[in-house]
């Protein structure tokens, strides 16, 4: 239930979806990433599936802006837009061994998150599509900074997957997080109550897909080799 619009969209989001965030950070898949006990072939396949997740999420970046007449806002998209490439280029840079490429298919979980955040980017209210695909840059900056603070609190040594922490609680890819935070709680300061109505229930979808895209590489038991 929607029960607060006033206030920047992140606080709105902290308060209003707590218990979705709670559930993504305690879901199995980043559980056990933490205390470094998941299945390589598991990460493998999310690999895999975010590699190709952040091509769309690109093309997004690119289409909003063109619809933009703010010409700041159109620098900053774009480099929003750079951002996912360059998640990409580490990616494969410190993963060679998963077999990253765009010569994969789209699982039934990335697939239905990409579309949305495209349908949206083409056809949806500029807020609306930004919304969209900042629910996966917000939770990853609140998850990988829970992570980080579990890894150190628990001491966890010798992490194999440190190095996809490393990316996404680096300098780099927050300032991109931060950057996309600031617009939408611009665009959304300004909007009508029943624009921010449907801000949130943009954003709300985003973190239901989130969370099903964890919950394929989690529990479906697809090898990375079926796609």
């Amino acid at each position: 239930m929607y029960n607060e619009i006033e206030g920047e969209l992140y606080n709105v989001i902290v308060k209003e979806f707590s218990d979705l965030i709670d559930k993504i950070k305690e879901h199995p898949f980043n559980v056990e990433l933490i205390n470094n006990t998941l299945d390589y072939e598991k990460f493998k396949f999310y690999l895999q599936q975010d590699f190709l997740y952040c091509i769309d999420c690109a093309r997004a970046f690119l289409i909003v802006p063109a619809r933009v007449d703010d010409i700041e806002m159109m620098s900053s998209l774009i480099n929003l837009a750079q951002g996912a490439f360059y998640v990409r280029e580490q990616y494969k840079k410190y993963f060679e061994d998963c077999d990253l490429s765009d010569d994969h298919k789209k699982s039934r979980a990335c697939s239905a998150f990409t579309d949305f955040f495209m349908s949206a980017a083409y056809h949806n209210s500029v807020n609306e599509a930004l919304v969209a695909s900042y629910s996966c840059f917000n939770i990853y900056q609140i998850v990988i900074r829970h992570m980080v603070n579990e890894i150190t609190t628990k001491g966890v040594k010798n992490n194999k997957y440190k190095e996809w922490i490393n990316i996404y609680s680096s300098e780099t890819v927050n300032a991109v997080i931060d950057e996309i935070t600031d617009i939408t709680n611009k665009l959304y300061k300004k909007a009508s109550d029943c624009e921010k109505k449907r801000m949130y229930e943009f954003f709300k979808k985003g973190l239901e897909l989130e969370i099903m895209f964890w919950d394929e590489a989690y529990y479906s038991n697809i090898s990375s080799k079926e796609y």
